[in-house]
């Protein structure tokens, strides 16, 4: 087994090592706290191990578009030819920072179970709220339940990023958009005021749109209304200037 030529190169530019690192770290502090102050800071290390998969994902097909032809990060960030140039960069960073603050929060509010249940409105579900081609009696483990929300995260992401006119919304913005897709439907999401006033760079406004999606089944769901509040305050208005 050799190096490759450039290893130096690719250590210090490659986004795939950079998002390793990063899963590896998330990954560390979950192990670390879990022995040490788990229960005094009442954090489940499940989410840990959650956000440093995602970062894992997202290093496969960051080794895959951005490792071939690199040869220094300065370079790397000077490109502009191609398929892949800084803008390119720029954008895949900021998609996994939107994935990485929805896909917990959106874990911690679904839940997770290991055997299909049917949910408020008589939906077949399982893991993390999953209802793709779920059926009563299917079983799945905590490590499939993982990559199944890991899909369906960039899958609801790929969804809506299309229906985003405006490059600047906030990545707290994205990412309550995105757990608000996770839970009622990219169509949804894409059709709703809430994307349109975003693209209009109005984002307190487009925060606020997330107090009217708190039914289900016809009725208002008080779950629903802590859940939107939360999205509002964890992620939604997150680095977003509120007027005093």
């Amino acid at each position: 087994m050799k190096l490759i030529k450039d290893w130096k190169q690719v250590l210090s530019g490659a986004w795939s090592v950079r998002l390793m690192m990063i899963a590896a770290i998330v990954s560390a502090l979950g192990v670390f706290l879990s022995i040490v102050s788990s229960d005094l800071l009442g954090w489940n290390p499940i989410w840990f191990a959650v956000v440093a998969s995602v970062f894992n994902v997202l290093a496969i097909p960051a080794r895959v578009i951005m490792q071939e032809g690199i040869r220094s990060f300065q370079s790397f960030r000077n490109d502009e030819c191609g398929a892949v140039g800084r803008r390119g960069a720029i954008a895949g960073a900021s998609a996994a920072v939107v994935m990485a603050l929805a896909t917990p929060f959106i874990a911690q509010w679904e839940g997770v179970r290991l055997e299909a249940y049917k949910d408020i409105v008589g939906v077949e579900t399982i893991c993390f709220g999953d209802t793709q081609g779920v059926r009563l009696g299917d079983t799945a483990t905590m490590d499939e339940c993982v990559a199944r929300l890991q899909d369906d995260v960039e899958s609801f992401y790929a969804d809506i990023a299309g229906c985003m006119t405006n490059p600047d919304i906030p990545a707290g913005v994205q990412a309550s958009m995105l757990e608000l897709a996770y839970n009622v439907g990219s169509p949804n999401v894409c059709r709703s005021t809430m994307m349109r006033k975003a693209n209009a760079g109005d984002y307190i406004g487009a925060c606020n749109e997330l107090r009217r999606w708190v039914n289900a089944g016809g009725q208002r769901i008080r779950g629903l209304t802590n859940r939107r509040a939360d999205s509002k305050q964890s992620l939604c208005l997150h680095n977003v200037s509120v007027p005093s």
